[in-house]
């Protein structure tokens, strides 16, 4: 996207995020796959929901002066899809984040998944090491490899060489 710096385009809300996936404009840009996804969102608990297509500014195509010497920059514009949503949970309370575990029809989640298991099927899972354990491990270079340990591929001048 070429962008003047001094006179970037309006885009609207000022906390916005812009996600490059190719599968998600092809998914978004059928009427019909918006509507699903609408409607998974508000399941979902998102409130304010919007789905649809509008222009995107891509590069300036020109900067025309209006009276009074201000500036007016044209930039070139596609069509691309766009989601709008608000984590608000009820409406006209504050913007706070209330994250929830979602209730889903299938069981997807770990902890629902850990509560069908018997208690005496568990598997404790033993952490790895540590990174200051590793640290004091010895250091064995890899065999037939004959480069010193200072990782700086320079060969060791020690090693013999290598025939060809």
């Amino acid at each position: 996207v070429d962008w003047d710096e001094e006179y970037p385009p309006q885009m609207g809300e000022e906390y916005s995020q812009i996600i490059y996936s190719t599968k998600l404009y092809r998914f978004f840009k059928y009427i019909e796959n918006r509507d699903v996804a609408k409607s998974v969102l508000k399941e979902r608990g998102l409130k304010k929901i919007r789905l649809g297509i509008e222009g995107y500014p891509t590069y300036k195509e020109k900067v025309k002066k209006r009276p009074g010497g201000r500036p007016e920059v044209i930039y070139n514009y596609v069509q691309r899809p766009f989601i709008r949503m608000s984590w608000e949970k009820e409406e006209g309370k504050s913007r706070h984040v209330d994250f929830q575990c979602v209730k889903s029809k299938s069981i997807t989640n770990l902890a629902a998944a850990a509560a069908d298991i018997p208690q005496d099927q568990l598997v404790v899972m033993h952490p790895g090491p540590q990174v200051d354990e590793l640290d004091i491990l010895p250091n064995h270079p890899p065999s037939g490899n004959h480069y010193s340990n200072n990782y700086s591929n320079e060969p060791d001048p020690d090693a013999p060489s290598p025939a060809v």
